[in-house]
């Protein structure tokens, strides 16, 4: 029987006893439960032989290598190097939702090795097996005793300090990197570490201390890319668009298609925008164009931006690449639409926005969307059964009742939408209020009441960036009003 057949029919044991396990009587249970120690049995045994054989092939490619002369005893001694695993999964995140954590594989190497290696080696090559499989309670015992007896083995004292990590002992981690970071005589472990300790500080939303931790890193090396990328996201997570982009853009020059760094460039970018939207910004080189190589969330991220900046056209071919790859997603189908409609108007929009609501029927923001694009191209009707069909199915529903107001305002219904604005002063959501004031203010100004209007729009400004039309409008209501500034006092009402 091959190896693999072997594990597939364990595999199916182990599936056949979990499927079983619902429907099994008390006593049939007990015989389950046996079955599950003899697996778990056979699987301590063969972790056990994998181990000895792993250390008996790495010994004797060793010693070949030796004997060959490919490497001197002396060198393998003094600089044995280990493959580190990658350093960790979500150490640091890249948004409240998102996003994943940057995992980067990295050489360790220390100096010289006590003379009391060969003595503790088949602990350090235990623990690495167990490290490297994932089994980090085991790997910590292993490197727990070399660390006892070998105090000045750096590698070792790494591979303890993330099987520590990784077992969610946290501050015994972070006492061990830093350890490392302040004594250890390889560059690479003192970069190692702190990157780790800056990891530590990131889970715990310290970004300034966790990006000083990773400028030290990058100091001890600078070739220390992990280190980098890190950096650039807790500037990013701190608000510190340009820092990041700075940072990003230097990693990139060597990780050219790396798709989580071309999320954050393209991250710190819209954040910049938001903050000065004058910026001017030249894109790295894979992000110049969208294009069919780029991944999803990439493209998605583009899409985004170019529409922040106004440039649908792009937007639009980042949407349309989605929908090959996705093409049962409403919002791509969404995307694709109200860009299209901006760019070539209503008879290609609206028919791929009835695409996107077919895929997702009770997703009130396609059928607003569908709602809007027949407003503004002048079927009021149409956008008006738009809108009640979304307060059908929910009267309170914000969106609908926001959409109603405007098509009220169109036909000259400004009574009925006042009474509708209204209602929004009332919400608990900060913004939902300023939308309603958005409204008053719009209606004033169709009563010619400038006062009035320039006072709702001042209302709105803790949201101005919702709302990109309130300077245009409080400059029109100055320049009505002869420059005067508003009341200091809001007339109700």
């Amino acid at each position: 029987m091959k190896i693999e057949d072997w594990f597939q029919t364990l595999r199916t044991k182990a599936q056949s006893i979990e499927e079983r396990w619902k429907e099994a009587s008390e006593q049939e249970r007990l015989q389950l439960a046996d079955q599950l120690f003899y697996l778990r049995q056979v699987s301590d045994t063969v972790v056990d032989l994998w181990l000895q054989f792993e250390e008996k092939l790495s010994n004797a490619i060793r010693h070949i290598k030796q004997m060959e002369g490919q490497l001197p005893a002396a060198t393998q001694e003094e600089q044995a190097e280990t493959a580190m695993a990658k350093e960790g999964e979500a150490l640091v995140q890249k948004e409240a939702g998102k996003t994943a954590a940057k995992e980067a594989g990295s050489e360790v190497k220390h100096g010289k090795l006590p003379q009391e290696m060969h003595a503790y080696e088949p602990v350090f090559r235990r623990g690495e097996g167990f490290y490297h499989l994932r089994m980090f309670q085991d790997a910590k015992k292993c490197f727990a005793q070399l660390v006892q007896e070998s105090p000045d083995w750096e590698s070792g004292r790494l591979y303890y300090a993330y099987s520590l990590l990784f077992c969610d002992e946290m501050e015994t981690a972070f006492r061990e990197f830093r350890l490392l970071a302040k004594s250890a005589s390889s560059p690479t472990v003192v970069a190692i570490s702190y990157n780790a300790i800056g990891c530590i500080l990131a889970e715990e939303k310290q970004w300034l201390e966790a990006a000083q931790a990773f400028k030290t890193s990058l100091e001890a090396k600078p070739d220390q890319e992990e280190a980098r990328y890190n950096l650039a996201l807790c500037y990013l997570m701190d608000g510190d668009a340009q820092e990041a982009l700075d940072e990003i853009e230097g990693y990139l020059q060597k990780h050219e298609h790396d798709w989580e760094a071309q999320l954050l460039w393209l991250r710190a970018a819209h954040l910049l925008f938001q903050m000065d939207e004058t910026a001017e910004l030249a894109p790295p080189a894979s992000l110049t164009l969208p294009n069919r190589e780029l991944d999803s969330e990439t493209l998605q991220e583009m899409a985004h931006l170019y529409e922040a900046v106004g440039n649908y056209h792009r937007a639009q071919i980042c949407y349309h690449f989605l929908t090959e790859r996705l093409p049962k997603e409403g919002w791509v189908w969404h995307g694709l639409a109200w860009n299209t409609w901006l760019i070539a108007g209503s008879e290609r929009g609206l028919t791929l926005m009835k695409k996107a609501i077919s895929l997702a029927p009770g997703q009130d923001d396609f059928v607003f969307s569908y709602g809007w694009m027949q407003l503004f191209d002048g079927n009021i009707l149409g956008a008006i059964l738009a809108f009640r069909h979304m307060l059908e199915n929910d009267s309170e529903n914000r969106l609908g009742q926001s959409g109603m107001i405007s098509a009220f305002e169109k036909v000259g219904e400004t009574r009925e939408a006042k009474r509708l604005a209204k209602q929004f002063l009332d919400d608990s959501d900060p913004y939902i209020r300023s939308l309603g004031y958005f409204h008053l203010g719009r209606l004033a100004m169709i009563e010619e009441n400038w006062r009035l209007a320039e006072q709702y729009f001042q209302r709105t400004l803790p949201h101005a960036d919702q709302f990109r039309e309130i300077p245009i409008y409080l400059q029109l209501c100055a320049s009505k009003l002869g420059g005067q500034a508003a009341e200091s006092e809001l007339v109700q009402p």
